[in-house]
């Protein structure tokens, strides 16, 4: 499944709804602020019901200091979706360091940041809307934003 970014799509959506935080100065991770940048499949086979963030700082160019994999439905919808059983359903419903990208020695910072995001179930929502509508045939997508 090939995951591209949100904001090539909805740029202005993407950079408002955006979810950040600032690292203040003294703290083992550098200080500034963090994007947490969304990335969905674009496989229109595929309906993974899942996102990928890349935490991106405000100084770090193309480095991403975690990548992040979350998807938001029950295991019973992964195990049907996932089919022959190689995969631990249990790891595609929570967020988790994605095994197929390289991550800071602060992944895990991020990592918790992000869990405490997802508790809040507005961001999830939100998260499974730009999903849907980044599913959306390309015909529909209109302008980018």
């Amino acid at each position: 499944m090939a995951m591209t970014a949100f904001f090539t799509r909805f740029k202005d959506l993407a950079f408002k709804e955006m979810r950040a935080c600032t690292v203040a100065p003294g703290r083992e991770i550098p200080a500034g602020e963090y994007g947490f940048l969304e990335f969905y499949c674009d496989d229109v086979r595929c309906d993974c019901r899942r996102v990928m963030i890349k935490v991106i700082g405000q100084h770090s160019g193309e480095k991403a200091w975690a990548t992040i994999s979350y998807g938001w439905e029950k295991p019973e919808f992964y195990r049907e979706w996932a089919g022959s059983g190689l995969m631990d359903v249990n790891e595609l419903c929570r967020p988790m360091l994605d095994p197929l990208n390289p991550q800071s020695p602060h992944a895990g910072f991020f990592l918790s940041l992000f869990e405490e995001m997802v508790k809040d179930k507005t961001y999830v929502d939100r998260l499974k809307h730009q999903y849907a509508m980044f599913r959306k045939p390309a015909k529909r997508w209109g302008k980018f934003s």
